[in-house]
Order: structure tokens, then C-alpha cells, then sequence
């Protein structure tokens, strides 16, 4: 019996046709997949070109991954939309796992992760992206941190601030990391009138604007400061929402589904409120996004992790490792069970292919280098 003749190769036709239409639509594991079905196929994810196009659809779409550090040194990730109608997550692949005193998510950004953590005595940062399991190693830097992407230059920037205060001296030294160059400068030295209140990571939007808190001691006044890492300057406050004052209890800072958000202890009307900035600069434009009345499951406050549908928040608890679903529409909560789950910041990341210079694999425990 004749052996049946081979499969008709792929047109150059077909493939254009299925590199532009259907590949940027899909998720970017299933698409480290598709680099084993053909050499084209192979070809045509590895290239910049496909790696740019697929992200701008990862961004767009609503696939968004729940990234949790673990009370067992390992992060862990979760499909966002699989848990919108549970009360317990199956636990995920491991992400990351080291061997590290502590660890936490301090930035993410175009499907990247910036995480901290020490090892005894030495601080340590790694970029991760969790989607193709490939890191690099960067320097450690100072106390507030945050993490962006440089559109003007294609280079992902990593801000570090040190606020110092004493008695004698005040002064405020913001520096820059630069993916492409490799090198960390200072790009501003001040002495300044207040400083970082929280250890919040820089809350990031449009992917290169920077916020933190700040508060002035002696007009007991806090500010929304913003620096753009395309720029590499402070530039205009961002307006607190009317809502603030001296009752309500500043909670948390962040960001909810790409707007600001503020979190309050309203103790006039014994709630946790939550104000998100619809419209990016606008004062007017802050909205209560949640009021949770505050009870025994929920003491000492509640941070928005993301929104799911038209009536779905996430939310977790302040500082212990309590998450719950919130319907915004009737006030109800329930109680979401997740594996591992501590009472570290939780972030949001979208799949992406992106890649970063000199990165590397990532195996069953990381091992940080040796300091020379």
C-alpha cells in the first residue's frame, strides 16, 4: 500500500493571515506552544514585531492573571476571570519560587513583575516575566520603588527614591535603573518639605507615570506626587479626591483597573470607602467605588485588587490574608479561599511575550548571584 503523499505546506498567505488575526489574540502560554508546531509559526512569535503586536492586544483584552506571593516563598497566579464566580481558587503552577526571608510584588508592567526579597542580610530585585518563565537579576536600590516602561526609548526603567530625615539633615534622591543601558543614575537630589508617608510601590499609570503619597509635617498636608519615567522628572500633583479630610482615615493608595484609587476609614459613618479617579488628573472625577461597613472579618480596612463584570470587586483585607468578593450593586461579600494566600500586596498582570536583555530561564528555585 503507497504511503498517503505529505501535507501541502503552509502558503506564506495563510500564515500572514493567521500571524495577524488569530496568534495576537491568544494567551501568551499557548502561544510558547505554537513555537513547537512549525518553523514559521516559530519565526513569527519570536519576532519583535509579533512580540509589540500582541502585547497591545494583552493590554486590551480583559485576560488578566491574580499574582499572589505565597506564605511559602513562591508566587503563585491565577486566571482573574476563573475565580469571578468561586469561593475557593485551585491553586496555580508555581511562578517563582525562592529561597528568599521574604518576598513581594513591588511593580508590574506590560506583563512584567518586579519583585523584592532578602536573603539574610543582601536585598535583591528580579524582573520576572511569569508568562515565558525568563528573569533578570538588577540591582538592589532604595526603600520606595517603582516600575515603568520609557515609550520614547523602548527601555523599561526601574525609579528608586530615598527619603532621609533627621535631625540634621533632609534630603530626597531619586534614581533610575535603566533594562537597556544597565546602568543606575541620579537623576534628581532635594531637599524636600515632606516625605514618602507609606511604603506603597510607586502606583503606576498609562505605564510611565509614577505616584506616590507624601505628607508635610508641618502643614499636616498629604500630596499625590507623580514622576514620568519617560521624562525622568516630578512633575504636577495629582489632586486628592474632595472626600479627604482629617476624618476619614487614609488607608492605602494604588492603582484598581488602570485609575488611582484611595482607600478611607470613614469613622463618622463607620465604613471602609473606596474612591477611584475616573478621569486621570481631575479632581471631579473621583468616585466612591465600594462603602464595606466594617465588621469583624474586615477590622482595620480593606484594599481593592481588581474589578470583575459590572458589579464584581475583589478586595482583600489590609494587613491580614483575608480576600473577598464584593458585589458593588447589593453591598454583599463573600469569602474567597486561596491556597497559600499572605497578607502581602496582590498585583494584577497581564500574558505578554515581552522579552528582556540578558534574561534567563527560570528553574525549580531561583539562585541569587554570588556578590563578588
Amino acid at each position: 500500500m503507497a504511503a498517503p503523499p505529505p501535507p501541502a505546506p503552509i502558503s506564506d498567505l495563510v500564515i500572514d493571515f493567521i500571524a495577524a488575526e488569530i496568534l495576537p489574540k491568544l494567551p501568551a502560554k499557548s502561544l510558547l506552544r505554537f513555537k513547537c508546531v512549525c518553523k514559521s509559526f516559530n519565526t513569527v512569535i519570536s519576532s519583535p514585531e509579533f512580540i509589540r503586536l500582541h502585547l497591545r492586544h494583552s493590554l486590551s483584552s480583559d485576560n488578566r492573571l491574580l499574582v499572589i506571593p505565597a506564605t511559602d516563598r513562591t508566587l503563585y497566579t491565577f486566571d482573574l476571570d476563573s475565580l469571578s464566580s468561586s469561593t475557593t481558587a485551585t491553586a496555580a503552577s508555581a511562578t517563582f519560587s525562592w529561597p528568599a526571608d521574604s518576598n513581594s510584588v513591588v511593580g508590574s508592567c506590560n506583563g512584567l513583575l518586579l519583585i523584592t526579597g532578602f536573603f539574610g542580610d543582601l536585598h535583591r530585585l528580579v524582573l520576572l516575566n511569569p508568562s515565558t518563565r525568563t528573569y533578570v537579576d538588577v540591582p538592589s536600590a532604595a526603600n520606595f520603588l517603582g516600575f515603568g516602561f520609557d515609550h520614547r526609548n523602548n527601555d523599561y526603567k526601574i525609579v528608586a527614591v530615598t527619603d532621609s530625615h533627621t535631625n540634621v539633615l533632609k534630603s530626597r534622591v531619586t534614581q533610575i535603573y535603566s533594562l537597556n543601558s544597565k546602568s543606575l543614575k541620579i537623576v534628581e537630589n532635594t531637599v524636600p518639605l515632606d516625605a514618602i508617608q507609606y511604603h506603597f510601590a510607586g502606583a503606576l499609570i498609562d505605564n510611565h507615570l509614577l505616584h506616590w503619597i507624601f505628607w508635610n509635617p508641618s502643614t499636616r498636608k498629604r500630596r499625590i506626587g507623580c514622576f514620568d519615567v519617560c521624562l525622568e522628572n516630578w512633575g504636577a500633583d495629582v489632586p486628592l479626591p474632595a472626600h479627604y479630610c482629617h476624618k476619614n482615615y487614609l488607608l492605602d493608595f494604588g492603582v484598581v483597573d488602570g485609575r488611582l484609587f484611595c482607600s478611607f476609614e470613614d469613622r463618622v459613618d463607620l465604613s471602609f470607602d473606596v474612591w477611584v479617579m475616573e478621569e486621570y488628573g481631575v479632581k471631579e472625577s473621583w468616585t466612591k467605588l465600594l462603602s464595606v461597613a466594617i465588621s469583624n472579618d474586615l477590622i482595620g480596612g480593606v484594599v481593592p485588587v481588581a474589578i470583575s463584570g459590572s458589579s464584581q470587586a475583589l478586595i482583600k483585607h489590609l494587613h491580614f490574608s483575608k480576600m473577598f468578593w464584593y458585589n458593588t450593586v447589593n453591598g454583599v461579600t463573600s469569602k474567597l479561599n486561596v491556597p497559600y494566600f499572605s497578607d502581602r500586596r496582590l498585583y494584577i498582570c497581564k500574558g505578554s511575550l515581552v522579552s528582556l536583555p540578558g534574561a534567563k530561564l527560570f528553574g525549580a528555585v531561583y539562585e541569587p548571584p554570588v556578590e563578588e
